[in-house]
């Protein structure tokens, strides 16, 4: 009688783990099926490769397609300094975008790095970014981008496609024959 109850007991609380470890392994697989069909949209501040030039990019980071994404300029900001190229004006800024893949991106010109005013306070982007996800799922964010973050960074490295390192050894070369240049004299 003894060993009947406890092995009923062993049996109830196996059959108690089980029930448990199985919920957590659904609820797991559920976490990853969403994460493979959700977006992600972040906008960031780069230099381009020569850094020359402040560049925005809009990027789906996420593994689902964004869809109806409309981007709203909170602070508004002058491409290059010209007054007729707000970056409100500009193609996803104006007209939103329907389809945004994953991994994909889009770049804007902002402006020359050595004209930026990236001591002040006041000198950033802000933008607003909804998307929904294929079910239907709204989201949201909103991005301040100062521009003192970007500006003013050392780069070693040289960059990362072969066009972008052309310049970048051709000045690296430069560089060297000066030094050399002036060494003899």
């Amino acid at each position: 009688m003894k060993f009947e109850i406890l092995l009923s007991t062993v049996l109830a609380a196996s059959t108690v783990i089980y029930t448990i470890i199985n919920l957590m392994l659904w609820f797991e697989s559920r976490a990853t099926r969403r994460q493979k069909t959700t977006p992600l949209v972040i906008a960031f501040l780069k230099s381009t490769e020569n850094h020359e030039v402040l560049t925005l990019h809009i990027k789906n980071i996420g593994e689902g397609l964004a869809r109806n994404i409309k981007i709203r300029t909170i602070k508004d900001f002058n491409q290059l300094g010209k007054d007729n190229l707000l970056l409100s004006n500009v193609g996803i800024f104006k007209n939103g975008f329907n389809n945004f893949p994953p991994q994909h991106e889009l770049s804007f010109f902002i402006h020359y790095m050595t004209e930026l005013k990236a001591e002040e306070e006041t000198s950033n982007i802000e933008i607003e970014i909804t998307y929904e996800s294929f079910d239907k799922t709204r989201f949201m964010n909103i991005y301040k981008l100062p521009f003192n973050q970007v500006v003013g960074q050392n780069y070693s490295n040289p960059p990362e496609t072969f066009m972008g390192q052309i310049p970048y050894y051709l000045k690296e070369i430069n560089n060297t024959l000066i030094k050399n240049f002036v060494k003899k004299e």
